[in-house]
């Protein structure tokens, strides 16, 4: 049986796994906390109430279909406002949607990290480190915590995202900290020269890696992967446990004995028609909107 609980420290750190989206208490004030009764060892998991909608934080949790009925059903009992309710990277007993997720175990020291890597990825490393020292001058990797994050740092990430992927975020630096709940940020340079940028979220026991991006310029050295090998490198010194890292294909994570999870998206509505309804309103939004848009542009011309 699931039942809603009031809130408190002991039962938040019993949230698992512990990182930052199923964490909604540490960015939000709407929401809800769920205990299933009788459960060894306690299971929780929040809920944020977002107006017509809800978010379960479900990240990487092992749920049955059973269960994920059972929690909406008690959301719509207790929130009428509440029409359909979204969860992703959920391992559900009978998957739908199906998604891809890393995440890499940390150990105690570097050197055992380092070990994961096969000689010839050591190799590589190297030779791209020692041909950027002797292109660019010495490296420094440099890392700020939020508030201290420079706005001109994540200007330089959103130049670097353009320039690599295309990708336009039309937030302000501090818009872009508060929405994905970046709390570190890692810069490496050669010389003058930065040549790569790593944004995470660690406020929990399992770091987040938000994004990383790198200078287009120096693509041929992986300053990316490297960027990537020394910001693993300050999470083992901090003793965080483990990193969430999403999906995708990239290269990079799946290095170090990342471990790879089939996960699940999806969203449960309360009722066939309420589906219909948003189901229309997607369809809209996503083919008809900027055809009519066009449309009326060309009517005025």
């Amino acid at each position: 049986m699931i039942e809603i609980v009031h809130p408190d420290t002991k039962k938040l750190d019993c949230i698992s796994p512990n990182f930052i989206y199923n964490r909604i208490d540490l960015f939000s004030d709407d929401f809800i906390l769920l205990h299933r009764v009788h459960s060894d060892p306690d299971f929780y998991i929040e809920a944020q109430l977002l107006g017509d909608h809800a978010l379960l934080g479900a990240w990487m949790m092992d749920m049955k279909k059973e269960e994920l009925e059972e929690i909406s059903t008690l959301i719509f009992s207790e929130y009428p406002p509440i029409k359909y309710i979204k969860f992703y990277n959920t391992k559900l007993d009978i998957p739908t949607s199906l998604n891809n997720h890393f995440e890499v175990n940390l150990p105690k020291t570097y050197e055992e990290l380092e070990e994961r890597l096969t000689p010839k990825s050591k190799r590589n490393m190297a030779r791209k480190q020692r041909l950027l020292c002797k292109e660019l001058g010495n490296p420094s990797f440099t890392e700020y915590q939020n508030p201290d994050i420079p706005d001109e740092l994540i200007e330089k990430y959103f130049d670097f995202k353009r320039r690599t992927h295309h990708i336009s975020y039309y937030l302000s630096a501090k818009e872009y900290i508060k929405r994905y709940h970046v709390t570190n940020a890692y810069t490496l340079a050669y010389g003058q020269q930065t040549v790569a940028i790593v944004l995470t979220c660690e406020q929990c026991p399992i770091a987040y890696l938000e994004n990383l991006t790198y200078n287009i310029e120096f693509a041929a050295y992986s300053p990316g992967d490297i960027s990537y090998d020394f910001m693993l490198r300050s999470l083992v010194q901090k003793g965080i446990s483990s990193i969430f890292l999403g999906g995708g294909n990239y290269r990079y994570k799946k290095r170090y004995d990342s471990i790879e999870t089939t996960v699940s998206d999806g969203v449960i509505y309360r009722s066939k028609l309420i589906k219909l309804r948003y189901k229309c309103i997607d369809f809209y939004n996503r083919h008809l909107l900027w055809k009519i848009k066009s449309l009326k542009d060309c009517l005025k011309k």
